[in-house]
């Protein structure tokens, strides 16, 4: 039986790491992209997960950009040796990534610790219980890697030949690569780019010196060094694709499958390009048994992933998308209509609520959507019911004082409510005004009373900028799809600023 491999979740407990907590990814089986606002932490789960799996460096398997398949979180970011202290205070959560290994379920933990000569941390991969693994063949020690082969492309795929000095870049023709992985390289870029007019002869190696970057580059009628950004991008990823299909060729039956993780994956395509990408990119983590992690700020290639665009429900994809600066976390409602409203922070709004017939006046449109959000469409359709009547709102667009003085001048106004703000007084005795309401709303630093447009201002302001529980609380229930303090910020403040 074929050794199997795949990720399943990372989980971050209660105390953060960095901003994420109470928070598990499940990855799908073939393609999961992680999408969300810059500074969620996104590169942060892709590093942490990939760090947890690859081959021994000792082992004979190298990739075609030569070095071994697997990359350490060092390699991928900076995590400064003060995160080790807060690590460490909470040695009971730390984030866990959890992966099945031949029907063997194995968890591991990221520890921190401190390294002696460099200042960062280092983060080794602990396995839960800190014992060994035996599944069915596979030894999975205490402190290792799981033996998945792992290829993590960064950002410094794109660092162009063509802006690197002469003296550092090195591009000549590779005689010794398998003409299967040449042929794979030239048929995925084509499947991307349309009229791409790459060919499986003339395969280029480039490198550039002290970049650490290294790729194959399919011929073209033109010298590889003036690929664009988004071609050089591509020769990246289809570089690792044939390196696992090189890995599969030379393991036969002990081939685990493979781990392709891609920082901004759709990063210098085109819109176009970015669809095909993702068809490709299915068609060939099928032939080559890989598991994809990718992020992406891309709407198109969310759309051709997505069950509600050109993805299907039942392919073995997924998009997560994580929103809220603040509090990073797995957005609610993760619909496509949902989540492209939060790419550009727009609000989703519930359905409109059903104007109902007693009429209800007010001063303003504003005061009137108060009053809604207080005495929500369904309370008032029972009160409605209950007394044999229809509630509607009405905002006449007058002055509290003028509006009270109405039933004076018509006595059509007597049957009726009159509603006035906070900050309006109301005149005579109780008994008098027994049709007149006051909108409550904040009190100013005098004591007296606020408008709603004040009231929403300062209630605004607190959903923007507090850490309160109780804040957040009330942002989590506000009527708008995937509420977040980065669209209260992006809707209503300017800049970061209160209204002004």
């Amino acid at each position: 039986m074929a050794n199997s491999i795949k990720v399943v979740s990372i989980e971050f407990g209660a105390q953060p790491f960095r901003k994420l907590a109470n928070l598990t990814i499940l990855f799908a089986p073939r393609l999961t992209l992680i999408a969300g606002h810059n500074g969620l932490g996104k590169s942060t789960i892709l590093g942490l997960t990939t760090h947890h799996f690859g081959l021994p460096r000792q082992a004979l398997h190298k990739s075609y950009f030569d070095v071994a398949f697997q990359s350490n979180i060092e390699q991928m970011m900076h995590i400064d040796v003060s995160e080790v202290d807060t690590a460490q205070e909470a040695k009971a959560q730390p984030p866990r990534v959890t992966c099945v290994v031949n029907g063997t379920t194995v968890t591991k933990e990221c520890s921190l610790t401190r390294r002696s000569v460099y200042q960062r941390a280092r983060v080794v991969s602990r396995t839960e219980g800190k014992q060994p693994v035996d599944a069915q063949g596979i030894l999975v020690g205490p402190d290792a890697k799981v033996p998945l082969p792992a290829i993590y492309l960064g950002i410094k795929r794109m660092l162009p030949a063509g802006e690197a000095p002469e003296r550092d870049v090195s591009s000549k023709a590779d005689k010794a690569i398998h003409s299967d992985d040449g042929e794979l390289i030239a048929e995925f870029i084509n499947a991307v780019v349309q009229g791409g007019h790459a060919k499986p002869q003339g395969i280029t190696s480039q490198s550039i010196k002290g970049a650490r970057k290294v790729s194959k580059q399919p011929g073209y009628s033109h010298d590889a060094r003036a690929i664009s950004l988004g071609q050089d991008s591509l020769g990246s990823i289809a570089t690792a694709l044939a390196s696992f299909n090189r890995l599969r060729r030379e393991m036969g039956e002990n081939y685990p499958g493979g781990l392709l993780v891609i920082d901004e994956l759709d990063a210098g395509l085109h819109p176009h390009a970015i669809g095909r990408l993702a068809s490709a990119l299915k068609t060939m983590a099928k032939r080559l048994d890989l598991q994809v992690l990718a992020t992406t700020h891309s709407p198109r290639l969310i759309e051709a992933v997505h069950p509600d665009g050109d993805g299907n429900a039942n392919s073995p994809d997924a998009v997560v998308y994580l929103h809220d600066n603040l509090h990073p976390k797995l957005a609610p409602d993760q619909s496509l209509k949902a989540i492209l409203a939060d790419m550009s922070l727009v609000p989703l709004l519930a359905a409109a609520p059903v104007r109902i017939n007693v009429p209800i006046y007010f001063e303003d449109e504003e005061a009137a959507q108060l009053f809604g959000a207080l005495l929500p469409a369904k309370v008032r359709s029972r009160i409605g019911r209950a007394s044999d009547a229809k509630l509607v709102l009405l905002p006449l667009g007058l002055p509290g004082s003028n509006l009270l003085k109405l039933p004076k001048k018509d006595p059509h106004f007597l049957n009726t409510v009159l509603v006035v703000d906070a900050d309006t007084s109301l005149p005579g005795k109780p008994a008098e005004r027994a049709n007149m309401v006051k909108l409550p709303g904040g009190r100013d630093a005098a004591g007296k009373g606020m408008s709603p447009e004040r009231t929403i201002q300062a209630f605004v302001t607190e959903l923007a900028t507090s850490e309160s529980p109780n804040v957040l609380e009330a942002l989590n229930s506000l009527r708008v799809q995937n509420p977040s303090s980065n669209l209260v910020q992006a809707q209503f403040l300017a800049e970061g600023q209160p209204w002004g």
